[in-house]
């Protein structure tokens, strides 16, 4: 009897712990991410094979699926599968605690993190810092987005073997800031309209785009940079046997279907200059000028001179094909004479692959902002003379790197030193009698320091000097136009041989100086997430990150845990979150505060590339709790029932033993 004493005892002591663990279930009903849990009989050590009682062996989370429910809040996130959200707390002393959690009810904490409503920090894989080659800008004093920055080029999110990289590219109002080129000093030397400008600045976006796109879809792909199309219109048959001369005859050229002609206005040069302006006006992405030179290759057209009957025509678009089918000209009777065109490029390469990416953002930033070019008139600073002249040219250029003021030539060296030879501007130019903007032209794109080699302390590696119909036109390169320079140009011997006392300055003519683009600015950034890294707590404002001004955009994450936040049409990938896996999941150890600890039953967590072994991450939806109202009350009852059944036998074993106790008496 005493046995049985003791063996309703453990009974006692078993319901009892199982209306514990079922109270604790219902309690958990409404919170997040909560797993039920259950308790594990079993009998206990036997005795001629009858057994003592009942033992718990033990108190076991389940780790089933729980409900999803879609709550609209930004941060929410709930896991669909197998896997934790992977958590870190700094304790008193300083050490980092790892948790791990199924409740993904998360927010953004006070230091732009994201953490979980008890203040612990979300891990996962970052974006790494910022560097300079992840940040493409047109000035070096813009490296993150204003309010400024009002156009959107294009924003793609490219994921690789293991990294993830947002590619985004803004520009501030190129409608706003672009201005029309001076007709009279640019006409037949590439002349922009305004709206031509920001046309092609269309066509750059939407073909920059299309190599983003194109990048993202095949990120592995072969990289091929593309090439430009650029042709020599050709009219120099007509014009040599004097076929157009009159105020009816006319050019004409079909482009990509489109017929583009210009009637006789005054005389040859000018009748070639309108129908290069027209081409390069009027299609989207084309530059067209007036030259000398049947290959091309001497660029901008000179004056005075004999144009010759060429019009190079080349696409601002690279891997752009131009489809030229007509070249003629067309007398008053309606006579034409075919024209040639001289192909230039033998193949246009349309690219492909990241190398594609940089080509046409390279395009659209010259398209943007354009190279520096200051503009000096004859009229205003070279006038014709009968003697010589002497003139200095010095610049100043800003270090990109190091913010520092660089002359060219050196201080050391000095200013290069300009001979003007008079000339007779009545005769035809000669060898020995150039113009003076040409010996300019000629002595500012030879100037090498005396070394007989091209480096970075002498002109032509920073500029190029043009002579675009008489006027003195100094341009920064193609590979560095973002440069801002300052020129200084002076005079230091007068027309009669002698030295002046006080040089006289020669500024550059300031209502044509500025941007041969929009005069806007481009700015690029790329994050990146390497998710082979280590892994922390997750910055969520763009502000902090060196992305933006502004610190907050609009929160998203996707089934793989990529968290992106999204501002002003800008999508940027700011970081991962880890999914931690367990060989037992059963063996976490539940701490309290929706929060587990690994140990040696559960084993060490697991981690996969791209979180794509683990469970799928929902946004704006939370897991419910697994714990069962209606199921946990049945437990109850029966649990109830069953501690009032090991109470009975309690009682009975004692009026059993009273019995026998009573039998002495």
């Amino acid at each position: 009897m005493i046995g049985a004493l003791w063996t309703g005892i453990s009974g006692l002591a078993g319901q009892q712990t199982a209306l514990d663990n079922e109270s604790n279930n219902i309690a958990n009903v409404n919170t997040i991410g909560f797993k039920s849990s259950r308790i594990s009989f079993a009998d206990q050590m036997y005795q001629n094979k009858i057994g003592k009682g009942t033992a718990i062996l033990d108190a076991e989370k389940l780790y089933v699926q729980g409900n999803l429910k879609v709550t609209g809040v930004a941060f929410d996130m709930a896991l669909a599968g197998d896997g934790f959200f992977c958590l870190s707390s700094t304790g008193g002393a300083g050490m980092a605690e790892t948790y791990y959690s199924r409740a993904g009810n998360f927010r953004m904490g006070e230091n732009g993190t994201l953490q979980d409503s008890a203040g612990n920090a979300v891990q996962g894989w970052a974006m790494t810092k910022l560097s300079d080659a992840d940040i493409v800008s047109t000035d070096s004093n813009i490296q993150r987005f204003t309010k400024d920055f009002v156009k959107l080029g294009s924003s793609q999110i490219v994921r690789n073997a293991n990294t993830v990289e947002s590619i985004t590219a803004k520009m501030t109002d190129y409608n706003a800031s672009a201005v029309a080129d001076s007709k009279d000093i640019f006409s037949g030397g590439g002349y922009k309209t305004k709206s031509s400008k920001t046309s092609d600045i269309e066509g750059l976006i939407s073909s920059y785009t299309k190599s983003l796109i194109d990048y993202k879809n095949s990120p592995t792909g072969s990289s091929i940079t593309p090439s430009k199309y650029s042709n020599v219109i050709d009219y120099s048959n007509a014009i040599n046997n004097n076929i157009i001369n009159g105020d009816s005859d006319s050019l004409l050229v079909t482009v990509n279907g489109s017929e583009f002609s210009t009637t006789w206005d005054t005389d040859l040069k000018t009748t070639l200059k309108n129908l290069a302006n027209e081409l390069s006006s009027k299609i989207k992405g084309v530059n067209a000028w007036v030259t000398d030179d049947p290959t091309g290759a001497t660029g901008y057209p000179r004056t005075p001179g004999d144009e010759g009957g060429y019009i190079r025509i080349e696409s601002l678009i690279p891997g752009q094909t131009l489809t030229i089918s007509q070249i003629a000209a067309k007398t008053e009777a309606g006579t034409k004479t075919p024209g040639v065109l001289t192909d230039l490029t033998v193949k246009v390469e349309s690219g492909s692959g990241y190398a594609a990416v940089v080509a046409q953002r390279e395009a659209l930033k010259l398209a943007v902002t354009g190279k520096q070019q200051d503009v000096y008139l004859p009229v205003d600073d070279f006038g014709i003379s009968t003697g010589d002249e002497e003139f200095s040219y010095q610049m100043t250029i800003v270090d990109p790197l190091t913010k520092a003021n660089i002359s060219v030539p050196s201080v050391a060296l000095g200013a290069l030193a300009i001979t003007l030879t008079a000339y007779d501007n009545t005769v035809a130019t000669s060898a020995t009698n150039v113009p003076y903007i040409d010996q300019i032209v000629n002595q500012i794109n030879t100037h090498d320091n005396g070394d007989a080699t091209l480096g970075a302390g002498d002109l032509p590696f920073y500029i190029k000097a043009n002579n675009i119909n008489g006027a003195l036109v100094i341009e920064t390169l193609d590979s560095n136009y973002e440069l801002e320079i300052s020129s200084d140009m002076k005079q230091t011997v007068d027309s009669a041989g002698a030295a002046l006392a006080t040089v006289v300055d020669i500024p550059r003519n300031s209502s044509h100086s500025g941007r041969t683009g929009a005069n806007a600015e481009f700015l690029e950034i790329t994050s990146i997430i390497q998710q082979t890294g280590s892994r922390g707590a997750i910055q969520l404002k763009l502000d902090a990150l060196g992305i933006s001004n502004s610190p907050f955009g609009d929160f998203s994450v996707d089934s793989a845990g990529l968290i992106t936040m999204k501002q002003d049409g800008g999508t940027f990938a700011i970081g991962q979150v880890a999914i931690a896996l367990f060989n037992n999941n059963r063996g976490l150890l539940p701490i309290g505060d929706n929060l587990l600890r690994a140990n040696d039953v559960s084993g060490t967590p697991i981690f996969n590339l791209n979180n794509n072994k683990a469970a799928a991450v929902k946004g704006n939806t939370l897991e419910l709790s697994t714990a069962d109202l209606s199921s946990s009350l049945v437990n109850l009852m029966v649990f109830q029932r069953a501690f009032e059944a090991n109470a009975k036998s309690i009682t009975t074993a004692d009026s059993i033993l009273n019995t026998l106790i009573n039998l002495k008496r």
